[in-house]
């Protein structure tokens, strides 16, 4: 029921024949952020509709052993151990790859909850304050990004949420929309945003790679230069038109929609693209969940001007489920 961890705190495999947990052999006992953080919302809609305040409880209080280790500047390293007590075991942060739905669900849960639960906000603000002060960049013509862990020129296209939950926050800041921080998120965000739909059409097949490097000549594909068929750019795109109205977001989400239709249409379905740099290539014989689930379900709400999704009443959880927030 504790999801096989140590004080409440998950483990990310359960043999749910015997009940014994483990992590995978590559984590060496290690605990991933994102693993471990990423249960509150969805467990807290379980207690809502079934009225059993123990999921709730149980995840909430994941929160709040973290909340108990946060770091000063907010920045909370990838991965932790849980042997005696709960640590960090390194001082590498992301916001792609192990740390992403962390800092998505800081403020997420803090929305759900209709916005009276100040904890959540607070560690949200104090991230994204830490994320401002070390983790953000500029390249040399002029695009900013976020980068990964210790590789200063590195982003992933996971990262490209944080445009959509920047503007999230600075639209909902406590403060208002034209306060100094909430002006600073949103500058962020279309800046971000930006970045991301670049990651695209630089690319001679109009899709991002899973990896870029932002070098003096512009935006390379890194090693890992396939096309997943992810959701996080689009993402970003439905929150801004929604919040902002700008019509540029639109247009960026239809550029990229006719190139996965373009490169990575099958058939019976749409693959994944083993080589953005390439026009030559046939997609993959592979179709992630999330494609469906999140990709072409956030850009049906970006190109619907009559979408009944009012981001006053919904929050989207990590896997775009559109769940009711509690204004009672």
């Amino acid at each position: 029921e504790d999801a096989g961890g140590r004080g409440g705190i998950p483990i990310g495999n359960i043999n749910l024949s015997t009940g014994k947990s483990s992590s995978p052999m590559w984590l060496h006992k290690q605990l991933i952020l994102a693993d471990v953080a990423t249960l509150p919302v969805e467990f807290r809609q379980l207690s809502k509709h079934t009225g059993k305040d123990v999921y709730a409880t149980k995840a909430e209080r994941v929160f709040q052993k973290l909340k108990d280790i946060e770091p000063i500047d907010g920045l909370f390293p990838d991965f932790l151990t849980n042997e005696g007590n709960l640590k960090f075991a390194n001082n590498k942060i992301s916001f792609g790859p192990y740390g992403d739905s962390f800092y998505e669900y800081e403020l997420k849960i803090w929305l759900q909850g209709g916005r009276k639960e100040p904890m959540y906000r607070s560690m949200y603000d104090k991230s994204m304050d830490g994320m401002h002060d070390k983790k953000l960049r500029v390249s040399k013509d002029g695009l900013t990004y976020i980068f990964f862990e210790n590789e200063e020129t590195r982003m992933d296209h996971l990262t490209c949420f944080m445009g959509g939950l920047l503007a999230l926050g600075a639209w909902s800041d406590p403060d208002g929309i034209y306060s100094e921080r909430a002006q600073r998120d949103l500058k962020t965000s279309k800046a971000l945003a930006y970045t991301c739909y670049q990651m695209y059409a630089s690319m001679p097949t109009g899709l991002s790679a899973d990896v870029v490097y932002f070098e003096p000549n512009g935006i390379r594909a890194g090693t890992e230069r396939n096309y997943k068929l992810r959701p996080e750019t689009v993402e970003t795109m439905f929150i801004l038109s929604s919040i902002t109205g700008d019509p540029i977001y639109r247009e960026w989400g239809w550029e990229i929609f006719q190139s996965i239709e373009k490169y990575c249409k099958t058939d019976i379905a749409y693959g994944r693209l083993h080589d953005v740099t390439k026009t030559d290539e046939a997609p993959e014989d592979s179709m992630e969940s999330f494609f469906m689930a999140e990709t072409l379900k956030y850009l049906y709400l970006l190109m619907d001007p009559d979408s009944e999704v009012d981001l006053e009443k919904y929050v989207f959880n990590t896997e775009a489920h559109p769940l009711q927030i509690w204004n009672d």
